[in-house]
């Protein structure tokens, strides 16, 4: 028998990590309060399929309905560890068992008593496998169904059980099992096993099973069937697992953090020799437990950001491992990519106050701090390009960019490019430019700013006027600045009072 078989609990007290779901269901069976349907949910492994059988002996128990089965009745010895199974405990697989027929000759075998037992118990594994027609032609029965029948539904994906049938069960959430509490369990199963496994053995079992009970198990089971002797061995048991040995790891992590390019390449094919996955495993956990100890000494160094370079390189590589391309090939790509962090130079200190260059000091400030290897422009310069932007306008478009109107223009730096900032004399003067010919200029002179500029430049308007007013946007604005805004802009262009209340969204009044 399998260690997970073997060690399958058999009452409340010997699931582990799962303490408030037997409490709650140990209270639930003293107190008489038993529901007709369950639903058990969580990840693989954490004891969904073990307490389902376990409420089916406390319930069926000669002695119960209780939450200590005697373990010595024909019920209990039926539904143990080992037992040949009970008449009147059903276990289906619904993954094999899911379509509408499967549902309607289960219904057909619930109108039908216990043989010898309390309660008729279901208990359908993998239950979001059901389709919807099987759970449609199951709601009736589970909702309503015949009295001593219960049904037990356990799910690695609750989701994708009906709502309906969901809202009609008691839901106990199961999770993974905690380190601390995995590695207590292992060191007990060793010991009964008569395996001496030290604390690094069973830390890398514990990492492997990944918080499933039985996944733990197995992992442990194939150590103690792969051993020499009665001593399980941490590099012994690295191979069998085909784990990368940690000094490698270490070695290689070092040599990339310290640009040592020929050692971390050598470093490289020897990790070749093992699977993709284990190997971005193991650099990712290095990763991590250096970057807890950095930033537990406060982080944010030049150390931390390598790391946290590595950790996004070592992620967004991971898909080069999955082309059918060769291993070397793909880790000399990845060690590439890890080494250009160490010979990225270095960014330059800031200068001292007063210490700028003097072509800096004639720039816009947000140019002078443009980063390198973006083009620089003299303040000269950019007047000149903006002057013939101007002048190559429509007039129509050219009446709004006067000096009256928009007496301030600015050069910065914005999100993905750089922007030029106008700032127009009123507020007025700001909305009567957005809404003026149905928006035709400010796409106009967008235009005319990529066309002179580049595509990396944008045209916006700023968040306050030069007068010291903030931009109301129209919507929030009062009656007597509507009302403004439509008088100007019936003075100064040909339109009506319907196409200017179009514009500003039917706020208008006319003076």
């Amino acid at each position: 028998m399998s260690l997970y078989g073997k060690y399958r609990p058999e009452t409340f007290p010997e699931v582990i990590g799962q303490d408030l779901i037997t409490s709650a269901l140990s209270n639930a069976i003293d107190n008489s309060r038993i529901s007709q349907a369950y639903l058990f949910s969580g990840p693989r492994g954490c004891g969904k399929t073990s307490c389902a059988r376990i409420l089916a002996r406390c319930l069926n128990c000669a002695k119960g309905p209780t939450s200590r089965p005697c373990g010595e009745c024909e019920s209990c010895l039926e539904l143990g560890r080992g037992g040949t199974g009970s008449l009147d405990v059903m276990e289906i697989d619904a993954a094999s068992h899911n379509s509408v027929e499967d549902a309607r000759n289960l219904r057909g075998q619930v109108q039908f008593s216990p043989v010898r037992d309390r309660y008729k118990i279901f208990i359908l594994d993998e239950a979001h496998m059901i389709s919807t027609q099987g759970f449609n032609a199951l709601l009736k029965v589970v909702e309503e169904p015949p009295k001593n029948t219960v049904f037990i539904f356990a799910t690695t994906a609750p989701e994708k059980v009906l709502a309906t049938i969901r809202s009609r069960t008691v839901h106990y959430s199961f999770r993974l099992v905690e380190p601390g509490i995995m590695k207590k369990h292992l060191e007990r199963v060793c010991d009964q096993e008569g395996v001496e496994a030290g604390s690094e053995v069973l830390d890398m079992v514990v990492r492997q099973g990944g918080g499933s009970v039985r996944d733990s198990l197995s992992v442990l089971e194939e150590l103690i069937n792969g051993r020499e002797g009665d001593e399980l061995d941490p590099e012994r048991c690295r191979k069998i697992l085909g784990l990368l040995p940690s000094d490698l790891v270490e070695n290689y992590l070092e040599a990339v953090l310290k640009g040592e390019a020929a050692k971390a390449y050598g470093l490289g094919e020897k990790m070749g020799a093992f699977e993709p996955s284990a190997m971005m495993e193991a650099l990712l956990e290095s990763v991590r437990e250096k970057l807890v100890e950095e930033f537990k000494r406060g982080g944010g160094g030049q150390e931390t950001s390598k790391l946290l370079f590595v950790s996004e390189s070592v992620k967004d590589y991971s898909s080069l491992f999955k082309l059918p391309l060769p291993q070397g090939l793909s880790l000399d790509l990845l060690t590439s990519k890890l080494l250009s962090s160490s010979f990225s130079p270095s960014p330059q200190p800031p200068l001292a106050s007063g210490g700028a260059p003097e072509e800096a000091k004639r720039l816009p400030p947000s140019v002078s701090e443009r980063p390198s290897g973006q083009p620089q422009k003299a303040e000269a310069e950019f007047k000149a390009k903006w002057e013939r932007l101007v002048s190559s306008l429509p007039e129509e478009a050219k009446r709004e960019m006067t000096a009256e109107k928009l007496p301030k223009v600015d050069f910065k730096q914005s999100q993905g490019g750089w922007a030029i900032l106008l700032t127009f004399a009123t507020p007025l003067d700001q909305h009567a430019f957005a809404l003026r010919l149905d928006r035709a200029i400010p796409k106009i002179v967008s235009e005319a700013v990529r066309k002179e500029f580049g595509s990396g430049f944008s045209i916006q308007a700023s968040k306050k006027a030069a007068n010291g007013e903030a931009v109301t946007k129209v919507k929030d604005m009062s009656t007597s600045e509507l009302a403004r805004l439509s008088s100007q802009m019936l003075s100064e262009s040909p339109m009506s009072v319907e196409e200017i209340a179009e514009k500003v969204e039917g706020k208008v009044v006319e003076g």
